[in-house]
């Protein structure tokens, strides 16, 4: 599915289409899934609590389960998995220190526990995770190494211990080893078969490595295996399922529908199980856009804001989709919701909003709102790189922000800096963006044989780019390269160009 500019935040970072789950919500829910979750726990218990954040997470309220974390801290303060739990969730609500802080507690408590038993495989586990979400990441892929060691010498010592291929297994994934994992998940399997956690990984991993037929064999067998008044991990397994399927519905030749409209038959029975969780009517409305069912996915969206208005995510998404639609006012009532609910120190997400705001605003008419809305959002991004000068994303969209600004030669200098950064890697998007908006300033300035030098470095590094080849037709055809730009511009819209 080709999407509009401004379903990806920004008028040149278009890339291939996947589906985009709510990456903070899918985070925080692969988080939990290792929780023990007791639905009979008495309040003064933390797996009473834990049930709690279950369930705020569910609802869309990042809030509610940081503070039900607080109330099971206060009952097992030295408690590393809530810890941890707690630390991912301050970080999605952009309470950058607190998390680190949280983070940085359990550290401790882990470092503690190895060295009274430096063989606890779970442990080291942990620690690589905590050390990964600190960024430093040379330490954490250390901590996972001692951790394949310490299940590596469980297995040692019995051959027959499932729960330690099993966490083999996942520490593999978490390497990126997909086919070690899938045959750690496997000896799993052969060894306890009634253990639907094993399938299911297996069933994930297997989808990883692209094999579908035999990932959706194993998530069958899954589903199977789960207990049929367990509808919390039925509905996770039925989600996971969808996930798969979706993604390999949108392949490099063209989405398959075939796929699309199974993954959409999986969610749809998640949601029969779980109907509260914003998370999974977020997933059903993307499913839905992608299959050009636009105006059924508005109105998935609308279920998960019904379920829990305070989610500037799913305002974000349906000002998006409506933009795609063209009901650019609708949009701005949604992007002024989602601004309203960020917080104020979340400057990026703010700023990524008003640009969005901007952008929708200019295709009313509305220029003079559409200019304060863009110079906002320059500001903001100004604040968001001064907290993060590293990142290479915040600097290529502030150079989009001084380009809808008319500010041409600033906005250059912001790719350049863009373009300077990204030489050591062989492929990155920011840069095929930088090029591109660095070839629409200048074509905009009259300069149209840098332009063409610019988009033709855009298409070299990311052919399917729509916006590189529609721009370099704009500026063949003002050199008077009329054959040349005739033929840039059957490609942009064979790309799915629009305006």
């Amino acid at each position: 599915m080709k999407r509009r500019n401004a379903w990806n935040n920004a008028k040149v970072t278009e890339e291939p289409s996947k589906i985009a789950v709510g990456a903070k919500f899918v985070l925080a829910l692969l988080a939990l899934a290792t929780l023990c979750v007791c639905a009979m726990a008495q309040e003064n218990t933390t797996d009473y609590w834990i049930d709690r954040a279950d369930e705020s997470m569910n609802n869309g309220s990042i809030k509610g389960a940081v503070s039900t974390y607080d109330e099971a801290l206060k009952i097992d303060p030295d408690n590393t998995t809530i810890l941890i739990h707690k630390a991912l969730m301050l970080s999605v609500l952009g309470r950058v220190n607190e998390s680190s802080e949280t983070y940085e507690r359990a550290l401790s408590l882990l470092d503690e526990n190895l060295l009274k038993d430096p063989n606890d495989a779970k442990a080291w586990q942990w620690k690589a995770t905590v050390l990964g979400s600190l960024n430093r990441q040379n330490e954490s892929i250390a901590a996972y190494e001692k951790t394949l060691e310490a299940f590596n010498r469980r297995i040692e010592k019995d051959s027959e211990d499932a729960d330690a291929w099993v966490g083999k297994g996942n520490v593999l994934m978490n390497q990126g080893k997909w086919e070690e994992a899938r045959d750690a998940y496997n000896r799993a399997v052969e060894i306890d078969p009634q253990d639907y956690h094993a399938w299911g990984r297996k069933a994930e991993v297997i989808g990883r490595i692209g094999d579908l037929n035999e990932s959706m064999e194993a998530y069958d067998r899954t589903i199977e295996l789960i207990p049929s008044g367990n509808t919390q991990e039925l509905s996770g397994y039925w989600m996971s399922k969808a996930e798969v399927l979706a993604y390999g519905g949108l392949s490099d030749d063209g989405p398959r529908t075939d796929l699309l409209e199974e993954a959409l038959t999986a969610i749809n029975h998640s949601l029969e199980l779980d109907p509260k969780s914003i998370s999974k009517w977020h997933f059903k409305a993307t499913i839905l856009s992608e299959l050009d069912r636009k105006d059924e996915a508005v109105e998935a969206f609308d279920e998960g804001l019904r379920l829990n208005p305070e989610n500037a995510d799913n305002w974000l998404w349906k000002a998006n989709l409506l933009v795609e639609m063209k009901r650019y006012n609708e949009s701005l009532e949604s992007y002024d919701k989602a601004i309203e609910l960020i917080a104020e120190n979340n400057s990026e997400d703010l700023a990524t909003n008003w640009f969005s705001k901007g952008w929708a605003l200019n295709k009313t008419g509305r220029t003079d709102e559409a200019r304060a809305a863009f110079q906002k959002s320059l500001e903001l991004y100004d604040q968001a790189i001064s907290e993060n000068a590293g990142n290479n994303h915040l600097l290529q969209q502030k150079g989009l922000a001084l380009f809808e600004l008319g500010r041409y030669d600033e906005a250059i200098e912001a790719y350049d800096q863009v373009l300077k950064k990204s030489l050591s890697l062989k492929f990155d998007t920011t840069a095929v963006s930088a090029w591109i908006g660095k070839g629409d300033s200048l074509r905009l300035q009259g300069k149209n044989e840098d332009a063409l030098v610019a988009y033709n470095k855009a298409i070299d590094l990311g052919p399917h780019y729509s916006n590189a080849w529609h721009g370099r037709g704009e500026a063949q055809k003002a050199m008077g390269q009329v054959g040349n730009a005739g033929l840039s511009f059957l490609v942009a819209d064979k790309l799915g160009y629009e305006e």
